[in-house]
């Protein structure tokens, strides 16, 4: 149990990135929900590529979210593709024992 989880009060769906093809086309699995608070964040961040992006949230999940995956935040239409997005960096975060306790998302 994380410590942060009793303010997991949102739903969010992640899509597990499966493979990509030899088009460069990435494929996902069915987006599935998940626990986590989310908050409205305006942070100035490096993300994954090693570029500067501005994120306009971040979620915060016990759930391990790569790069590669596709994110639908709280409230997004599932049917709609461009409801939901690539994180631009996930940040694993430890408790005061050193143990993983969980993952700050950066959309």
């Amino acid at each position: 149990m994380t410590l942060l989880g009793h303010t997991f009060r949102h739903t969010f769906h992640l899509a597990k990135h499966v493979s990509t093809n030899a088009g460069g086309e990435s494929e996902y699995a069915a987006p599935e929900p998940h626990s986590c608070r989310y908050q409205g964040a305006t942070k100035r961040i490096v993300a994954s590529d090693g570029s500067e992006r501005v994120t306009e949230a971040v979620l915060y999940t016990a759930v391990e979210v790569h790069p590669q995956d596709y994110v639908y935040p709280p409230g997004a239409d599932l049917d709609d593709y461009g409801a939901g997005r690539c994180p631009l960096r996930v940040t694993p975060r430890n408790n005061l024992a050193g143990e993983l306790d969980h993952y700050e998302v950066y959309l």
